[in-house]
């Protein structure tokens, strides 16, 4: 494929019963622009049981800058199976390239312009891009507005980590995750990789999914400049959800290293002792940063929790639990 022909893209979100925060992000992929020499398809898949959001994606038809807006149903429960029905949608289709974002994010107008132009300046198969925090959401509490403040502070230090090791040709030191992701269909159909469906409730089913392309030698890049912004409903801004957060994130990907070496296990007697100095030190600076350290403190909390379950056989369950909405 030469990647200044004419490209098929399809431009993919999934969603369950947040049919309010899902009309922010149509509205942006409608104001976005479309890029040169291509056919945009935007596609939601709702994966439940049941419609729910079907009449706010009617709604928003037909979208302003003339991109078509598709909407199907997935109803096996789990985002891998939603994933990997985009996927088979976008290949459907006829398209050379799968993008996704998240249901609670909006999309800079330039977004998918410089997400083509990145790929159309690559050898990439697989990119991603930079996330970013939206403005804080009306009537939030002290303690919510700090924690905002410190989501806001990790993503741009994220994002400046991956902007000083990561370009458009290499990712070292880089994870690319679907809420900013491109890659060929022919990652799915050539090269056999989709996401994992035994891990339906547990996350990291893309950090996975990246692990594998890297693992084939499949080149992947960043585009720096290609930008979302995720909103973060209250619910999400507690010190309760960040620490489960980072506990169960924390248990998928140590487990997977356990599948993959189960010596891998006996490491946690020597890290979860450490971190949990570290965690003691964040907890103590809270009051003196004036609360710059919770985020930290919440989620190496969770991390050593998630570390813990694992070394016991817990499995997380992050995504059966829905916020949001």
């Amino acid at each position: 494929m030469t990647r200044q022909q004419h490209l098929g893209i399809t431009v993919a979100a999934l969603t369950r019963k947040r049919p309010d925060m899902l009309g922010a992000l149509l509205q942006s992929w409608g104001a976005m622009a479309l890029p040169d020499n291509t056919t945009i398809r935007c596609l939601i898949v709702e994966n439940d049981e049941a419609p729910h959001s079907e009449a706010a994606v009617a709604a928003q038809r037909p979208l302003a800058n003339g991109a078509t807006l598709d909407y199907v149903l997935e109803p096996e429960p789990g985002i891998p199976f939603g994933r990997n029905r985009a996927a088979r949608e976008a290949i459907a289709a006829g398209h050379d390239l799968l993008v996704f974002v998240d249901d609670d994010e909006i999309v800079a107008p330039d977004w998918l312009e410089r997400l083509v132009a990145g790929y159309r300046a690559s050898d990439a198969v697989l990119m991603g891009a930079p996330l970013r925090v939206a403005d804080p959401v009306p009537g939030l509490g002290l303690g919510e507005r700090m924690m905002h403040r410190n989501i806001v502070a990790r993503y741009a230090r994220k994002e400046n980590r991956a902007a000083r090791r990561a370009d458009l040709h290499a990712t070292p030191g880089v994870t690319i995750v679907t809420n900013n992701w491109l890659g060929e269909t022919r990652l799915f159909t050539e090269h056999g990789l989709w996401f994992d469906e035994a891990m339906r409730f547990t996350g990291g089913t893309d950090s996975k999914f990246y692990a594998e392309a890297r693992a084939l030698g499949l080149p992947t890049g960043w585009v720096a400049d290609a930008f979302v912004y995720e909103t973060v409903p209250a619910e999400r801004l507690s010190f309760a959800y960040q620490f489960a957060r980072g506990r169960d994130q924390s248990n998928t990907n140590f487990r997977r290293k356990i599948e993959k070496r189960p010596a891998a296990r006996w490491s946690a007697l020597v890290s979860v002792p450490l971190k949990c100095v570290a965690a003691l030190a964040l907890g103590l600076a809270v009051p003196l940063t004036g609360g710059r350290t919770l985020l930290d403190f919440a989620r190496t909390s969770g991390w050593i929790a998630g570390r813990v379950g694992g070394f016991f056989g817990r499995r997380s369950a992050l995504y059966e639990r829905i916020t949001g909405s």
